[in-house]
């Protein structure tokens, strides 16, 4: 059961990479309105742009006062307005060094609905980075939570947005994205057993003034021993976490997996700490 649930998580990220390593051969252009062009730059004039949808052919002419930057596919960036302020709080060009933590995808048991546990595990990532910020800033999970709510960005719908997209509605130069995924597995039993031992006090053995003996001669030395035994029962879960790391170009700079060695059920943490760690935001 553990191994096929690995397995199609691995699926589902490589699908999701693949998704974005296809949107990262077209040019995107970004306008002042906070709307995006997926495609091809055909030829840049003095004022406009000829521009054609991706899949498509009919050429498009816009206005480079319309166009806050273009994102080519090649990589590089080239700036020529600010966004619309009155529609959006944030200039692309501040994104430098500024980073995001989203939401984490929260499995448990195959239940996926614990909307509680994602923004807290969210929290937990956060103080991680916090505490090793270094030169990056780290943008607090409530104003990021603000910012999706604001977008129209949920659960529901967050896989049409490329991470590049998020990463611009965020205003923030990197997005920390991953899934915790855990999974009950064995049970194991503890039993602790106490004895105690005494001596009978009611046979000591003494002599009268006449010198015969008195008490039980037989029973004088022998103890009383009594048992108690104790049993605990413990759950034992597996718990497995990815953590990606996403440039505002929606490039996939780190990714990787791991498998906690602990079986309790807040072992994610700990994992938490060892991949933020190997990640090359984590400033040591």
């Amino acid at each position: 059961m553990i191994k096929a649930k690995n397995t199609n998580l691995l699926l589902a990220l490589v699908c999701f990479l693949f998704t974005n390593i296809a949107l990262a051969q077209s040019d995107i252009i970004l306008k002042t309105t906070g709307e995006e062009m997926k495609g091809k730059v055909l030829k840049m004039g003095e004022s406009t742009i000829q521009f054609v949808y991706e899949n498509e052919t009919i050429e498009y002419t816009v206005k480079k006062s319309d166009i806050v930057k273009i994102t080519f596919s090649s990589g590089r960036v080239e700036f020529f307005n600010k966004l619309n302020t009155k529609s959006n709080n944030y200039n692309l060009e501040d994104h430098h060094n500024k980073v995001a933590i989203l939401p984490f995808g929260y499995l448990k048991d195959q239940q996926t609905s614990n909307a509680t546990m994602q923004k807290k595990i969210q929290q937990e990532t956060f103080s991680i980075f916090k505490r090793k910020s270094a030169s990056l800033k780290f943008q607090d999970p409530n104003t990021t939570n603000a910012l999706l709510a604001k977008a129209g960005i949920n659960n529901n719908n967050i896989a049409g947005y490329t991470m590049g997209e998020i990463a611009n509605i965020l205003g923030v130069e990197y997005l920390v994205q991953g899934m915790v995924s855990i999974e009950k597995t064995t049970v194991t039993s503890y039993s602790n057993t106490n004895t105690t031992t005494k001596r009978n006090g009611n046979n000591s053995l003494r002599v009268d003034r006449h010198g015969h003996i008195i008490g039980d001669i037989w029973n004088s030395n022998k103890r009383k021993t009594n048992s108690s035994t104790f049993g605990t029962t413990q759950q034992n879960y597996a718990t497995n976490i990815t953590m990606n790391i996403y440039n505002d170009k929606g490039e996939n700079i780190f990714t990787k997996d791991h498998q906690s060695f602990w079986q309790t059920p807040n072992a994610y943490k700990i994992t938490l700490g060892f991949l933020a760690k190997r990640t090359p935001i984590y400033k040591r």
